[in-house]
C-alpha cells in the first residue's frame, strides 16, 4: 500500500496509536470509513465491509464516491469537509468542517439500495488542519421496515400527523413496538388510542399472533373474572356429560397467548381484577376461575385511559402499584386543539380518502369552509374531524367543500381561539381580508 494511503498515518504522526485505533474501529457495531484529505478510502471496518460488499484492502485509495455510492453523491454529500470537491456537482463544495449527518440510500456492490444515515466527522490536528474524515454509516433497513409496517394501513385507520408531538410519537414507535414492555396510552376520547395500540401490535414481533381487545364495561365481577382470566373445567378439562360441571372457557388473556392484549379503559376494571392483573404481569401466569394450577402466559399488555392516570390513582379508581407497572412506557396522544398545525393536514388527508371512497371529484375546501373548520374546537378530536370530512364529501356536489356542506355544529359554532392552522395563533385561513374565494385544495393524483 502506498505510504500516503496507509490508514491513520496522519493520526500516528499526531501521537495516536494506529493499531489501537484500527482495532477499536473494526469492533464498532456500526459502519465506519476513514477517508483522506482528497476523500480517497483508507479503511473500512468490518460492519461497513459487510454492508458495502467491499473489503478494506481492495478499495484502498479508491475515491469514496465509488465505494459509498448513493444519494449522497448526487445531493450535497455531507462528507465534503475538505477541499478538492471529489464528489460530482458544484453543490458539493465544502462550506466548513462541521460534523454533518444526513439520511439517504447506499448502493452496495450487489447494486442493492440500503437505507442509511451518514454522519461525517472531520478529524483535525492540533493546528486545525484536516487529517482525515470519519464517515459513520448506520444501517436503517430494520427501522425503515418497521416504519413501513406502522404506516402500511391506508385509509381512515392510519396514524398520521405532522405536528412536533406526533412526529416524536411516530419516531419512537418502532423502537417501542420491538419491546415487550407494558405500554400505557393516554389521551382524550377520539385521539386514536385504539389505532395506536393496533399499530404497536402490527409493528411488533408478535404481529402474526392475535390482537385481543378488552373493553372492561361494567359487569358482575365474577363474570368479568371469567371473561378476562378464563374458567377451568372439571377434572380432566372436559365438561361433565351429566351436566355436573361447566365447560372450560378460555379468557381474553388465553386468547391473546403469544400476541397482544389491549385494555381499552383500564380504570373501568374493578379493583379486584386490577389486583389479579398486577399478579399476572409480575408472574406471567394466571389461574382460571375454578382452577388450581397456574397457566403460563406470554402476552404483551397495552392499556389505555382517556383520563389523567395520576388523578385516577388519587380518586382510588386505579391501583397505584398497577399504574406504576403499566407505566413502563407511556405514550400520549394530544387532542386536536393542541395539534393546530395538523388541522389542515388532517382535513386534506381525510378528504382524499373519502373522495376516493365515494368516487367523487372533491378537490378541496373553500376558504370560508376551511376557516370554520380551523376555528372549531373538535371535542371529539380526530374521530370527530374524520366524520365531519366524510359527511362533507358525501353531500358535496362539486369540486369544493363549501360552508353549507359542513355539519351544523361547525357552521354555527363560535371560533375557538385555541384552534387554527398555526396552533393557537391566527390562522391563514381565518384571514379573510382578501375576501377572495381561492380554494385550499388537495393535489390531484
Amino acid at each position: 500500500m502506498h505510504a500516503s494511503l496507509e490508514p491513520f498515518a496522519g493520526l500516528a504522526a499526531a501521537g495516536l496509536d494506529r493499531a489501537d485505533l484500527t482495532r477499536i474501529l473494526r469492533e464498532l457495531p456500526f459502519g465506519v470509513a476513514v477517508l483522506d484529505r482528497e476523500r480517497r478510502t483508507l479503511f473500512l471496518n468490518s460492519v461497513l465491509e459487510r454492508l458495502t460488499g467491499f473489503s478494506s484492502a481492495e478499495v484502498a485509495g479508491v475515491p469514496c464516491r465509488h465505494v459509498l455510492r448513493g444519494s449522497f453523491c448526487l445531493h450535497h454529500c455531507p462528507g465534503l469537509v475538505a477541499a478538492k470537491g471529489d464528489c460530482p456537482g458544484a453543490s458539493c463544495a465544502p462550506e466548513g468542517r462541521a460534523t454533518e449527518s444526513r439520511e439517504g440510500t447506499l448502493i452496495n456492490r450487489h447494486r442493492r439500495k440500503v437505507p442509511v444515515r451518514l454522519t461525517s466527522v472531520p478529524v483535525l490536528d492540533k493546528g486545525g488542519a484536516l487529517l482525515c474524515t470519519l464517515d459513520v454509516i448506520e444501517d436503517l433497513s430494520a427501522l425503515k421496515e418497521l416504519e413501513g409496517r406502522l404506516t402500511r394501513t391506508a385509509g381512515p385507520g392510519a396514524i398520521v400527523g405532522r405536528c412536533a408531538a406526533m412526529e416524536h410519537l411516530l419516531r419512537i414507535l418502532p423502537a417501542v413496538a420491538q419491546s415487550d414492555a407494558t405500554v400505557l396510552l393516554t389521551g382524550e376520547s377520539g385521539t386514536g388510542k385504539d389505532l395506536l395500540a393496533e399499530a404497536l401490535h402490527r409493528a411488533s414481533p408478535r404481529a402474526r399472533e392475535s390482537f385481543v381487545r378488552v373493553n372492561a364495561t361494567p359487569m358482575p365481577e365474577a363474570l368479568l373474572d371469567v371473561e378476562l382470566f378464563g374458567q377451568a373445567g372439571p377434572s380432566g378439562g372436559q365438561a361433565d356429560e351429566q351436566g355436573g360441571g361447566a365447560a372450560p372457557r378460555p379468557g381474553k388473556f388465553q386468547l391473546a397467548q403469544n400476541g397482544t392484549l389491549y385494555l381499552s379503559e383500564i380504570a373501568d376494571m374493578p379493583l379486584a381484577q386490577q389486583g389479579r392483573l398486577l399478579r399476572l404481569l409480575d408472574e406471567k401466569a394466571v389461574v382460571p376461575a375454578g382452577g388450581e394450577r397456574p397457566m403460563r402466559l406470554n402476552v404483551r399488555v397495552v392499556a389505555a385511559t382517556g383520563r389523567d392516570p395520576e388523578a385516577l390513582v388519587e380518586a382510588g379508581l386505579l391501583r397505584q402499584d398497577l399504574f406504576h407497572r403499566l407505566n413502563a412506557v407511556r405514550l400520549h396522544l394530544p387532542p386536536v386543539r393542541e395539534r393546530g398545525e395538523d388541522v389542515q393536514f388532517l382535513l386534506t388527508h381525510f378528504l382524499g380518502i373519502y373522495a376516493t371512497k365515494f368516487r367523487k371529484q372533491v378537490l378541496g375546501f373553500s376558504e370560508e369552509a376551511l376557516s370554520l373548520l380551523s376555528g372549531y374546537d373538535y371535542p371529539g378530536n380526530v374521530r370527530e374531524l374524520r366524520n365531519m370530512v366524510e359527511y362533507a364529501v358525501m353531500v358535496c356536489p362539486g369540486e369544493l367543500v363549501l360552508p353549507d356542506h359542513l355539519p351544523p355544529q361547525v357552521r354555527f359554532s363560535a371560533p375557538s381561539p385555541a384552534s387554527g392552522l398555526q396552533g393557537g395563533g391566527a390562522s391563514p385561513a381565518n384571514d379573510m381580508s382578501g375576501a377572495g374565494k381561492k380554494p385550499v385544495a388537495r393535489k390531484k393524483a
